[in-house]
């Protein structure tokens, strides 16, 4: 990764293959010609300035209760913030729960932009441009279906290391559960659900999808490992 800039003092960084993600998805559009990529290129900076805001969610809240936020890293499956977490459960819940939360006031937003627009609201796929003319329309769309698809996925589905598995987790350690236990069942949630979330992304031909689902398994199985070898007070169990 290279480092692009700095916000808040927190450096953000750009994996070396946000360039073949950004190719990939021009190539997808190129048979619409010049305006396809267009498309897509807005696309991209919509998704990655709405994942950047997302991530520094996560990183002021870690400040506020008294952490580091150490950096972040967008790549092509969407970003990471490496903070040191708090010790407190009810901490790391604030700080799981930040990122998702910055859904609901970029929706407001995007809300109020298509409201000037003159046309009605739409939340379907934004992947079928339309007309040059309708640019800025289509840009205020695509900022709504982004933000609530991001809020749903991560907020509702709890698949490790995902924000709503962060939620569980930590809630079932305020409620008195043992670190093993609660890892275990953190991993007997997301197994399932990422089947099924391998299953959406083959059936509709979605390979970052099922790269995305890749990656989570692979987390999750470390999880695994750790929670095997007693090594839960340390990465991945709290560490975002």
């Amino acid at each position: 990764s290279v480092r692009a800039c700095s916000i808040f003092g927190i450096p953000v960084f750009l994996h070396f293959s946000l360039p073949l993600f950004l190719g990939f998805l021009c190539l997808t559009h190129a048979r619409l010609g010049a305006i396809g990529i267009i498309f897509a290129v807005c696309y991209a900076a919509v998704l990655f300035l709405t994942v950047t805001v997302h991530e520094f969610g996560h990183c002021l809240a870690a400040q506020k209760v008294g952490c580091r936020a150490e950096r972040v890293l967008l790549w092509p499956l969407g970003g990471l913030a490496t903070c040191v977490m708090p010790t407190n459960p009810r901490d790391r819940m604030i700080v799981a729960a930040a990122g998702p939360a910055t859904h609901l006031p970029m929706t407001l937003c995007w809300l109020i932009l298509s409201a000037t627009t003159g046309y009605p609201i739409r939340f379907w796929s934004p992947f079928v441009p339309l007309e040059a003319s309708s640019l800025y329309h289509w840009l205020c769309w695509v900022g709504l279906y982004i933000n609530v698809l991001l809020f749903v996925f991560n907020l509702l589905v709890p698949v490790f290391p995902l924000d709503g598995s962060q939620l569980l987790l930590n809630f079932l350690l305020l409620r008195g559960a043992t670190p093993a236990r609660a890892a275990r069942i953190i991993i007997l949630v997301s197994v399932p659900m990422a089947v099924l979330l391998a299953g959406w992304a083959l059936v509709n031909g979605n390979s970052l999808g099922c790269f995305l689902v890749l990656w989570l398994c692979m987390q999750t199985w470390r999880l695994h490992q750790a929670a095997a070898a007693g090594r839960l007070e340390t990465p991945p169990l709290f560490v975002d």
